[in-house]
């Protein structure tokens, strides 16, 4: 790009099949807004909000009030300099593999893909057993999967629990203009494959979520954080949360940033419906997996689609 390219190379040309259709997108949609203060005010109303978000969108913004505009500018500026890094001192850190403290990569794994998403991005993986990332014992993701758990009907532990060792991703996106948008996304339609995800993005726009045959593209609330559920909330709840399908689309003239927190189980964990939730009226729509082998099934394949679909009992 910054040699003046005028097309795409071929490998980021998506099929037709998988290109942003205009009349099948909702434009300017405003997600459920929560107000984290509401969960000291009125924890059994901040509740029935969060699941219901939960239940029919799976997608929501959240409000801070401490989370000020010099933050997030900063936050902006730093990540914006390890994308201007030398493209050598990048590759040092180039890999396709998933569990390595540092990751620097393009698209998500190139070698398993015939259509390459237009974006890079930087990943740091942290986990509870290893000593030289210890994680603290009450992330603000917890505060979520707290009230999560209650809407469920289940003390407010019973999620986190099922999840075991937590482990965290945390990745910053770097999606370039873009000369051809309309034959290109920055990230294919997908849903994430683990609990709870929570992005902070910039107000360039270009996320979308999808619901039925229909995309719907996500206004932005400035310095808000949105936050989705994953892939094993869905199965864990035995399909009440649903996961969510979302990608993003690229701009001829604009860089996007964006910062993802993926809160996931440990990979030894085994998930499943939760059998607190299991009775003759509601059986199990899910199989039970380890958690390892749903992972690793989504990255070393094209990232595409609603992957929690392809543990669900026939």
């Amino acid at each position: 790009m910054d040699n003046g390219l005028v097309t795409i190379p071929g490998r980021y040309i998506k099929p037709p099949s998988h290109r942003a259709v205009k009349h099948l997108i909702i434009p300017g949609v405003e997600i459920p807004v929560i107000d984290m203060a509401a969960l000291e005010s009125d924890r059994e109303k901040f509740v029935q909000t969060l699941c219901k978000a939960s239940s029919e969108w799976g997608i929501f913004q959240v409000l801070i009030f401490l989370l000020r505009e010099f933050i997030c500018s900063q936050l902006r500026k730093i990540i914006f300099k390890i994308f201007y890094f030398l493209f050598k001192e990048k590759m040092k850190y180039y890999t396709e593999e998933v569990f390595v403290p540092v990751r620097y990569c393009m698209s998500m794994t190139p070698s398993q893909e015939t259509h390459m998403e237009w974006h890079d991005h930087f990943q740091h993986y942290f986990s509870n057993r290893e000593k030289e990332h210890p994680w603290p014992k009450k992330p603000a993701c917890y505060k979520l999967m707290s009230a999560l758990s209650e809407g469920l009907g289940l003390d407010s532990n019973r999620l986190v629990k099922s999840f075991g060792d937590s482990e965290m991703i945390l990745r910053s996106n770097y999606y370039l203009p873009c000369p051809n948008p309309d034959l290109a996304l920055g990230m294919n339609g997908h849903t994430d494959s683990g609990g709870l995800t929570i992005l902070f993005e910039d107000q360039v726009g270009g996320l979308q979520a999808r619901k039925g045959d229909l995309w719907y593209d996500l206004k932005p609330i400035k310095n808000a954080f949105i936050v989705n559920i994953a892939d094993q909330l869905e199965i864990l709840s035995n399909g009440k949360y649903k996961s969510i399908e979302h990608r993003v689309l690229v701009q001829p003239d604009q860089t996007r940033l964006s910062i993802v927190a993926f809160c996931n189980p440990s990979r030894d964990a085994v998930i499943g419906p939760l059998p607190e939730l299991i009775d003759e009226q509601n059986p199990p729509l899910y199989k039970s997996t380890l958690y390892q082998e749903h992972i690793t099934n989504v990255y070393t394949k094209y990232l595409d689609g609603k992957h929690s679909q392809k543990l669900q009992i026939k």
